[in-house]
């Protein structure tokens, strides 16, 4: 299995429509490629926020996630996109829970959220670059 890791580059958010974009990064490109995704507004706002470092009055359903994780031991350990099959980006979320590695199949823009919340790595797999 290859990957590579990435940052969140940038959000692009509009309030003119619904297609907002994510930008993910490459780290070790020799030039660094660049992943974008179209995402849905209200994620765009909790990424948007959390780059930023927004306190909200009220924990938002990305924060309220984190926190039952961690109320139960738990810890996002990293996100990995794994395919793109017919324009759909699919993604795998790992948490630690000890000993134990759950693997969970997420958006990947929900599971951006929560990595960049918990500072996990967030990796794109070489099957997914080859396929844009």
């Amino acid at each position: 299995m290859s990957r590579s890791e990435v940052r969140l580059s940038q959000v692009v958010t509009t309030t003119e429509h619904d297609a907002q974009l994510l930008e993910l990064r490459e780290v070790d490109g020799d030039p660094p490629r660049t992943l974008t995704m179209m995402i849905g507004r209200d994620v765009a706002k909790v990424i948007s926020a959390r780059v930023r470092q927004v306190e909200t009055p009220r924990p938002l359903t990305h924060d309220l996630a984190q926190t039952i994780l961690q109320t139960l031991g738990g810890a996002v350990e990293e996100v990995e996109i794994r395919d793109l099959q017919e324009g759909t980006y699919f993604a795998t979320l790992r948490l630690r829970q000890g000993e134990h590695v759950h693997e969970l199949d997420a958006r990947p823009s929900d599971a951006v959220a929560l990595a960049f919340g918990a500072a996990a790595p967030i990796y794109v797999h070489d099957r997914v670059w080859a396929a844009q």
